[in-house]
């Protein structure tokens, strides 16, 4: 397969990389380890992606070195209303487009959007389960990505494989990432036989996102080696885990709603909510506000963390509407009663439990949940009759 995935890459001039829209950090290191390598192959390479988390920041190229589409086109039916005239003004602040109808009316919901582009000669995902599911509310504005040559790389065995080439397996996807790297590396005048530092430092980063920095209990022999290695190649695993270990603004503000939603719970809770949550001594946080629509793992992995070092015993519930390609709830669990982890997660390992459209991915102590829909009375329950 590393053969079929060489050619693939070798033979392709412009590639587009898309990363798991659900803010999952581990996925956004391993696509920033193979967009360094990728640049440096002499590839013309096009991220695709809403937003870097504030935490990944130091390992984000400038700017000026990333492409993206750019080519942005608005449309306007005329069976809705016939332009005559357009003009555009223009200062520091902000472009305005100036349209004059002679026929008909125009609403806001008129106009559609999207980017003219030149078609990818092939797409790289990463832990993207379904493809067009994740680009079918987007098609306006990536429709050119149709069609194109896939290598599908994820470590979710639920994976539709939708790829010409579906890379899946059971382990981190810095690992995988670092196994493809390693295969790609073709002698050219612009690319050396050695790691480029960018490459090894993302790919370290994601194998401490991935394994909790190491405490996780699926980290085994194998994953130090790999670790000293990256070290050997130029990794900074001082620098890297510091900025990692960073409480960002975002953290912070996540972290203070948490507590504040919790010592106000027992006015803000259904009796029938605290009556079943008492059957456990847990307690339920509800973020409503739409400021955390796009908190993920990361930020639920920090909240724990902190969680943890406050020495909190009883069981918490988090949960927030999320947004995403599908709309969804997510959230987590944090308990140190293993049998109630286990009523979550299937005992298999890395298998997902899904119930009621419900996800679960178990960490030490705790669960990120992921429940699909925008009802989060309905999640809330769904997660409750697992509990009680």
């Amino acid at each position: 397969m590393e053969e079929n995935i060489k050619k693939l890459i070798s033979d392709s001039t412009n590639i587009c990389i898309i990363p798991s829209q659900t803010n999952e950090p581990e996925s956004l290191t391993s696509v920033l380890a193979l967009f360094y390598t990728l640049k440096e192959l002499g590839k013309n390479v096009n991220l695709i992606i809403e937003d870097f988390p504030e935490k990944l920041s130091f390992l984000i190229p400038s700017i000026e070195f990333i492409t993206s589409p750019k080519n942005l086109i608005i449309s306007v039916p005329q069976d809705k209303a016939d332009v005559s005239q357009i003009y555009y003004e223009k200062n520091d602040k902000n472009l305005k487009i100036h349209l004059t109808i002679d026929k008909g009316q125009l609403k806001k919901e008129d106009f559609s959007f999207y980017f003219s582009e030149i078609k990818p000669d092939l797409i790289l995902t990463l832990g993207i389960l379904d493809f067009k599911k994740e680009l079918e509310t987007k098609l306006d504005s990536f429709g050119f990505l149709l069609d194109i040559p896939i290598i599908n790389i994820d470590n979710k065995e639920n994976n539709l494989k939708f790829g010409q080439i579906n890379l899946i397996e059971q382990k981190s996807l810095s690992e995988i990432t670092l196994k493809i790297v390693d295969s790609i590396k073709i002698p050219s005048p612009n690319f050396s036989m050695q790691f480029n530092k960018n490459t090894v430092d993302c790919i370290l980063a994601g194998l401490i996102l991935y394994y909790d920095n190491f405490r996780n209990n699926k980290t085994n022999p194998l994953i130090f080696e790999i670790v000293a290695d990256l070290i050997k190649k130029g990794a900074d695993y001082h620098k890297v885990n510091t900025e990692l270990q960073k409480v960002t603004k975002k953290e912070a503000h996540f972290l203070n709603n948490i507590f504040s939603v919790l010592h106000s719970s027992q006015n803000s809770l259904s009796e029938q909510d605290q009556s079943n949550f008492s059957k456990y001594n847990g307690s339920l946080v509800i973020l409503n506000s739409s400021e955390f629509k796009n908190h993920g793992e990361a930020e639920a992995s920090f909240a724990v963390e902190k969680i943890k070092t406050l020495g909190i015993e009883n069981d918490l519930l988090v949960l927030w509407p999320s947004h995403a390609s599908e709309p969804m709830i997510k959230g987590f669990f944090y308990s140190k009663k293993q049998h109630l982890i286990n009523r979550f997660f299937s005992l298999n390992e890395n298998k997902y439990h899904e119930i009621e459209n419900l996800k679960a991915t178990v960490k030490p102590d705790w669960l990120f949940l992921s429940i699909t829909g925008t009802n989060i009375n309905l999640a809330k329950e769904t997660i409750i009759k697992l509990l009680v």
